[in-house]
């Protein structure tokens, strides 16, 4: 499913979570890692001699140890802006997976400053995996991000590509929940159509919990992941708004802000990576 990954690294950066989902990963069949951190071109500090050094030296233990765990493992450590060069590794590489790491509301500042995360979404045509570095007590912990997967949907075909992984990680899992947010009008349709969704998962051997729900879809979301205790929200990123919106939905930004677990952002153009 995601068999080459690029995971966001930084050596002052809590670490153990990314290692607890590289294993996880490792389990849902992904052989290849590749270790990326990067300098910072407007940083001094991360430009120095003595940094780059020591950032190089930490890089290759992580990946010593890993393939010493035997997974396998290459590095880099480009010079520039982090979400361009993770985007432009990911598409170098063929990989179907970007993993990196997040602290919700303020983001990591560990992780190249607060924006990159939304920023890295916006450049890449990749799915994202952001795994939570404190995550909700109430949910999962590391290393369990896939045990409870909430597919939120809106069914447009937008949305078709994160439902259509969605249904191959409930395959894994044996269970996936799926969250559809209408209004008020649109009630009977939505259900249809979460009916007609969950027909098509359980012929595929998945237990179906099915959600309808009305009021904002991101506060919607971050409720039901919540009462659900969802280990992790998958979503299409694509939205309808003007500008750069349009490469990054609203409704996207704000479960990556404020969802207390895993989100898993899935672009919704088809035949760019490979399930």
């Amino acid at each position: 499913m995601f068999d080459h990954t690029v995971v966001a690294v930084h050596f002052e950066s809590p670490y153990q979570p990314l290692l607890d989902a590289i294993g996880e990963l490792h389990k849902f069949g992904a052989k290849q890692f590749t270790l990326v951190d990067v300098l910072r071109i407007d940083d001094p500090d991360d430009l120095s001699e003595s940094h780059r050094a020591e950032a190089r030296r930490r890089l290759a233990q992580k990946q010593s140890d890993l393939q010493a765990a035997g997974y396998q493992v290459d590095i880099q450590q480009p010079i520039g802006f982090p979400a361009p060069e993770l985007a432009k590794i990911g598409r170098g590489y063929g990989a179907q997976l970007i993993l990196l790491g997040s602290r919700g509301e303020g983001l990591l500042r560990e992780f190249y400053h607060g924006s990159t995360v939304l920023e890295l979404a916006r450049q890449t045509a990749l799915p994202v995996l952001m795994e939570r570095i404190d995550p909700d007590p109430n949910t999962f912990g590391h290393g369990e991000t896939f045990q409870r997967p909430m597919l939120a949907t809106d069914f447009s075909k937008k949305a078709a590509a994160a439902q259509s992984l969605a249904l191959d990680i409930g395959e894994r899992t044996g269970a996936l929940t799926v969250l559809h947010v209408t209004d008020e009008d649109s009630r009977t349709e939505g259900q249809e159509r979460l009916k007609q969704f969950a027909e098509q998962a359980e012929g595929r051997g998945i237990e179906v919990t099915t959600r309808l729900e009305t009021g904002t879809p991101s506060r919607v979301i971050r409720h039901v992941a919540e009462k659900e205790r969802s280990s992790m929200v998958v979503v299409g990123k694509r939205g309808d708004g003007p500008g750069r919106e349009i490469a990054l939905g609203s409704t996207a930004q704000q479960v990556c802000r404020n969802c207390p677990c895993s989100v898993l952002l899935v672009p919704n153009e088809q035949g760019i990576w490979i399930r």
